[in-house]
């Protein structure tokens, strides 16, 4: 039997021939009586060919030709029927022939007794039209087979080939089944899928977005260690005000830092447990670590810490905090250059330096922290305050646990202990007097009936051998503010210098002259006439002086040369001490004032034995009173590129000019100086401090006498008997 399979679509496989008690295939089922509508000209074989198809059948016009196609029910595009040999239906060729069925297309082997010959496909008769007309249903709408008139049998329409003899065009074939169409269940699948993964993605988001009790925890933590106690609230839930307890713990201990970390969290329902580990840093202690648990409760979708006592330290109950105590081992002792105890020294001006130890009062608590109770041994001045931490050490401090309100002192001694730090006892620090050099100073002025001081240096490490003050009570050598008068000569000349002006140059030496509009003269009313730069220096004649600064320098150029020497600067001496400082000059008067030592300038008896200093070893270093422990931030030595001829030019102070009559012996270099300062009577002369600065070998000094009128007359001397003492 031929193949009578209907036509698939492009791609799609063939179906299968379905059997049936007519044999291997049922005869279909008759069709309504009368035509199928057909689209006229749309591959009907009642419609007029298609020219571009060329004639209907096979080659030759003949519409009963086999066609090339082995497989004329083929639809365009579908792949072609077996071949003969190949077919489903029997496995050699028919012997009979082709037979024709009632559309007149050929048929392959005898029609067997009782079998209808079933329609044949006419697709191949009109081209593409036909194939698509087929496809919309036009013959299946009618429930004809494809190509089928609709006719009865034996009354083919006109025009339509005759039935071969004996063939049997029985009941019309049973129209294939329409293909349901795919396309909604693809699109019901796929929708399907998109609810289930919106779903799932929903599920997901809320499990991976929902409160976690870890994350409260570690947040909770984090508070904490910041010492965000409003924040540490936030998170909490129940009784007490964890804000107001975390803030006592801090200023009961002396909290200066907390480290806090997290464990694995145990969830149960809405109870969960997080352990912690707190580590605490003590002011004057050390570190204390212990470990805790937060308990967190759910409600409302979040979760809190269940804040208690507890939270903070599991021992402590309600109502109950921790304070600490502390035991304080011996404290360290201010040493000299030389090894010696200067916190023993008989010196009043060293005591002022080393400082007092006191005892702790009531007031003193706020400063000093929990870590001192009243009565314990504190540094109350100089470097027994400055250096309080050094020289106390750290106490051994016991954490113990008291009710809320337990003043300081008041510690029952059966308070539990839930920590403690050991201690370490104080450590010691040196300074840099001499106490050979501070007693040599001490000496020279001890009989001063005027406020003095003197301090001494060595030039090469820029450290403070000496400070001596007369009367005591104020450290005037340290932190004392003095206009320099002519000792600052010292530095306007390196800034003569540094601008070209030689050696050579001539110098003017009048009475009096007016620079600027201001009026200057010289000590004693003294006139020198015509002088060289070091004769001018020696004498310290102002009127030259000033009339070079005038035409040489400006403001800054002079700044600069006196920054070199330290002024504008920190004195990092490992104690507070006064900072020199001189403004920029922004006028002739305040220029030439300035290079006198007078205007707005004002420095220290230890900043103005630097000066000197600076010149001996050729390099300015800021002055060194302790050196262990060393300050920080020390700035490195400043060259000074006069200072060869800075020291020829003391050096004849000392020989033949203003200190020619003090009766220095060996290689002294100095510079003497006048000060003036306050406000004059009509009539009157201002009041004056008197200035002496040099060096002699690897010592450099100076010494200011207040109200002294003169440097060389009251200063000196007492320079020269401090040399000689040593």
């Amino acid at each position: 039997m031929d193949d009578q399979r209907r036509p698939t679509g492009p791609g799609e496989p063939p179906s299968p021939a379905p059997q049936g008690p007519w044999g291997p295939e049922s005869p279909a089922t008759p069709g309504p009586a009368g035509p199928a509508p057909a689209e006229p000209g749309a591959g009907s074989p009642l419609g007029p060919p298609d020219p571009e198809q060329g004639p209907r059948g096979g080659s030759g016009g003949d519409p009963f030709a086999a066609p090339h196609d082995p497989s004329p029910y083929r639809l365009p595009g579908a792949p072609a029927s077996p071949s003969p040999a190949e077919s489903p239906f029997g496995s050699s060729p028919d012997p009979a022939g082709p037979r024709y069925s009632a559309s007149g297309g050929a048929a392959h082997g005898p029609a067997s007794p009782g079998e209808a010959a079933a329609p044949e496909h006419t697709a191949h008769l009109g081209g593409p039209a036909a194939s698509s007309a087929a496809e919309s249903g036009a013959g299946h709408a009618a429930g004809t087979g494809e190509g089928h008139t609709g006719a009865p049998a034996g009354t083919e329409p006109p025009g339509s080939p005759p039935v071969p003899p004996g063939a049997y065009s029985g009941p019309a074939e049973q129209p294939a089944p329409r293909r349901r169409s795919r396309r909604g269940l693809v699109i019901g699948v796929i929708s399907a899928v998109v609810v289930l993964a919106l779903i799932g993605g929903g599920v997901s988001w809320y499990v991976l977005t929902m409160p976690q009790p870890e994350d409260t925890a570690d947040a909770y933590a984090a508070a904490w260690s910041e010492g965000d106690y409003a924040a540490m609230a936030d998170l909490a839930t129940g009784e007490g005000d964890p804000a107001a307890a975390y803030k006592r713990l801090e200023e009961n201990l002396g909290i200066e830092n907390a480290a806090v970390t997290t464990g694995p969290v145990t969830e149960d329902g809405d109870t969960a447990s997080v352990p912690f580990e707190a580590t605490l840093t003590l002011s004057n202690a050390g570190e204390w670590a212990y470990d805790g648990t937060l308990p967190l409760v759910r409600a409302d979708g979040e979760w809190r810490v269940d804040f208690s006592p507890a939270v903070i330290h599991p021992d402590l109950g309600e109502g109950q905090t921790l304070v600490r105590t502390n035991e304080w081992g011996e404290r360290g002792h201010v040493l000299g250059a030389d090894g010696s105890r200067l916190d023993e020294s008989p010196s009043g001006s060293v005591q002022m330096i080393v400082g007092e130890v006191g005892t702790v009062t009531e007031d003193m608590l706020g400063d000093l922290g929990p870590a001192y109770e009243v009565g314990d041994p504190v540094g109350v001045s100089g470097v027994q305050s400055q250096y309080e931490e050094r020289l106390a050490g750290t106490a051994t401090t016991a954490v113990r646990v008291v009710d809320e309100g337990t003043a300081a002192g008041e510690v029952p001694e059966d308070a539990p202990t839930v920590g403690a730090i050991e201690g370490t006892d104080g450590k010691d620090v040196t300074l840099s007097i001499d106490p050979a050099v501070q007693e040599a100073a001490g000496q020279a002025i001890v009989d001063q009936t005027k406020p003095t001081a003197m301090v001494a240096i060595r030039p090469s490490t820029g450290e403070v051998l000496a400070a001596a003050n007369v009367p005591g009570g104020f450290n005037r050598a340290l932190e004392g503010q003095y206009p320099a008068g002519s000792i600052f000569k010292i530095v306007s000349y390196d800034a003569l210098l540094s601008s070209g002006m030689g050696m050579d140059t001539p110098m003017d030496c009048p009475r009096n002259v007016t620079v600027g509009g201001q009026k200057y003269k010289n000590a004693g009313n003294a006139a020198y006439g015509a002088q060289s730069v070091l004769e001018a220096f020696a004498t310290s004649c102002n009127t030259a002086l000033v009339q070079q600064v005038a035409d040489r320098l400006d403001g800054p150029a002079l700044v600069e040369s006196a920054e070199k020497f330290g002024f504008n600067e920190e004195i990092k001496a490992g104690l507070p001490v006064f900072e020199p400082s001189l403004p920029t000059p922004d006028s002739i008067p305040l220029l030439t004032a300035s290079s006198i030592g007078q205007g707005q300038l004002l420095t220290s008896p230890l900043h103005m034995a630097s000066v000197p200093a600076a010149v001996a070893e050729g390099s300015y270093r800021s002055p060194l009173l302790v050196t262990d422990p060393a300050p920080e931030g020390r700035p490195e030595p400043t060259p000074i590129d006069t200072a060869p001829q800075l020291q020829e030019m003391m050096r004849a102070v000392v020989t033949q000019g203003t200190a020619e009559d003090v009766g220095f012996t060996g290689e002294v270099h100095g510079k003497s100086g006048t000060a003036e300062y306050g406000t004059a009577e009509e009539g009157e002369e201002l009041p004056a401090h008197g200035w002496f600065v040099g060096y002699e070998g690897d010592i450099a000094f100076a010494v200011v006498v207040e109200d002294g009128e003169s440097g060389s007359g009251a200063a000196a001397p007492l320079a020269k008997k401090f040399l000689d003492a040593l």
